[in-house]
């Protein structure tokens, strides 16, 4: 796995590359998502707002990978089976779901780089070629995820969103995160 990989200084270089690629244009992905739930967040001007701005950042991201990774445009990348599926059912989400529930749907991802981090000893430990990777991909400190949370955790207070459909939403998100680190 990726994270196996760089603990141990074992991760084949192609690897990494194909993964960074899947995540380039996960990015990309993930920016589109933000901007069709967030144009269904009409009647809350906040959601809205948050939504707009987490999409500009996803897409700043796309923006700066694919000049690191030589990409000229999305259609240009073939995704891994599980990263695609993890784009797919984040896409999901956006186009079927509360517009809210986008937010939940990527909770995991910013919640779980800096733990693995934390893990892994990002800051302190030696990853050979990856460290300058790990160390600003998988900050320990990082409290990004927050934000996400706090969002829910509103919607979560005012009805929007269900415990139920929150378990399921994250469950499947996690489990999407698990399989494109495995793949």
């Amino acid at each position: 796995s990726l994270i196996y990989g760089m603990r141990e200084r074992c991760l084949d270089p192609s690897e990494f590359g194909g993964y960074m690629l899947d995540d380039t244009l996960y990015c990309y992905e993930t920016s589109l998502s933000l901007k069709k739930a967030g144009d269904r967040s009409n009647d809350n001007a906040t959601l809205k707002e948050f939504m707009e701005s987490k999409a500009d950042s996803w897409g700043k991201y796309w923006e700066s990978m694919k000049v690191t990774w030589h990409v000229e445009n999305a259609g240009g990348i073939k995704m891994g089976e599980a990263a695609q599926a993890y784009v797919d059912h984040i896409r999901n989400v956006s186009e079927n779901e509360s517009p809210v529930y986008t937010i939940l749907a990527l909770t995991p991802c910013s919640k779980l780089w800096p733990w693995l981090g934390k893990q892994i000893g990002s800051g302190s430990n030696d990853f050979g070629v990856y460290t300058s990777w790990v160390e600003e991909n998988l900050d320990p400190t990082s409290t990004g995820y927050m934000k996400y949370q706090n969002q829910v955790e509103w919607a979560y207070q005012a009805g929007v969103v269900t415990a139920e459909k929150a378990l399921e939403v994250f469950t499947a998100s996690i489990q999407g995160e698990v399989n494109f680190f495995n793949s």
